[in-house]
C-alpha cells in the first residue's frame, strides 16, 4: 500500500522526504529434516491432509479401521487446538532410525498482542516463564540465532494420573520465541516429544535437532 505522502514528497522532488521505513517481513521460511510430514492450519485443508497422512503411516500396519478413525481424530483435535491459538502450520514425525522409534512435533504460531498494547520486550517474556511455572525441570535461556534474539524454553510436563486423553509418558517440550521484526508481533516454534524414562537420551539428542530446526529460522521481504 503506498502511502500518500511520500508519493507527494517524491513528485514535487522534496529533498526533505524522509524515506519509507522498512516493512515487517511477510512470511518467515524453515527447514525440517526429511520425514516431517507439514499440515497447514487451515481448517478447509487439514481434515483431507491428516486422513492421508494417517493412511500412509499406518498402510504397513495391522491397524484397525477403528485405530485410523481415532488417530486422525486426535490429529484433527490437536490441529484445531493450534488454530486456535493462533497456530499457522504443524509438523510431525513418527518414524523407526534403526530400531529406534522416534516421535515429535512442531508447531508454529504467530502470536498477537492484545488489542491497543504493545509486543513487549523478548526479556519480558523470559522473565514470565522464569517465575510462572512449578516445574523444576525447566530452563529459560536467551540466545542468538541467525533470525535475531530468542527466548528459549525447555520443560518436560509430566501427565496426571487422570489425564482425560490417557497419556502416560511425559512429554519434553521446548518452544523458542522470537520477535518479528518492525512489529509487535512475536513467532512461537513449539517442539514437543514424548520422553519415557528409558528414552531419556534420544530427547536429549531430538532436543538437539529441535534447537538445530530453529537455526534455519528466516525471515521473507
Amino acid at each position: 500500500m503506498t502511502d500518500k505522502t511520500d508519493t507527494e514528497a517524491t513528485a514535487t522532488g522534496d529533498p526533505e522526504a524522509p524515506p519509507a521505513p522498512p516493512a515487517p517481513p511477510s512470511d518467515y521460511r524453515i527447514a525440517v529434516p526429511e520425514g516431517w510430514e507439514r499440515v497447514v492450519l487451515d481448517p478447509d485443508r487439514w481434515p483431507h491432509r491428516i486422513d492421508k497422512l494417517v493412511n500412509r503411516g499406518l498402510r504397513r500396519t495391522k491397524a484397525t479401521p477403528q485405530l485410523k478413525a481415532a488417530l486422525a481424530d486426535r490429529l484433527r483435535e490437536q490441529a484445531e487446538a493450534a488454530h486456535t491459538k493462533g497456530g499457522v502450520e504443524m509438523y510431525l514425525v513418527n518414524q523407526v532410525i534403526g530400531q529406534v522409534p522416534v516421535t515429535a512435533g512442531l508447531v508454529v504460531t504467530v502470536l498477537q498482542p492484545p488489542p491497543g498494547s504493545a509486543g513487549g520486550d523478548l526479556a519480558d517474556i523470559a522473565l514470565s516463564l522464569g517465575t510462572g511455572g512449578a516445574d523444576a525441570d525447566a530452563d529459560v535461556t536467551m540466545a542468538d540465532l541467525p533470525a535475531g534474539p530468542a527466548v528459549r524454553h525447555l520443560y518436560r510436563l509430566r501427565p496426571a494420573p487422570d489425564d482425560p486423553d490417557g497419556n502416560t509418558v511425559p512429554l519434553t517440550h521446548l518452544d523458542v520465541y522470537l520477535a518479528v521484526p518492525r512489529s509487535d508481533q512475536r513467532l512461537l516454534l513449539s517442539f514437543s516429544t514424548p520422553t519415557p524414562s528409558s528414552m531419556e537420551p534420544l530427547a536429549e539428542a531430538l532436543v538437539t535437532l529441535f534447537d538445530s530446526i530453529a537455526r534455519t529460522l528466516q525471515w521473507m521481504a
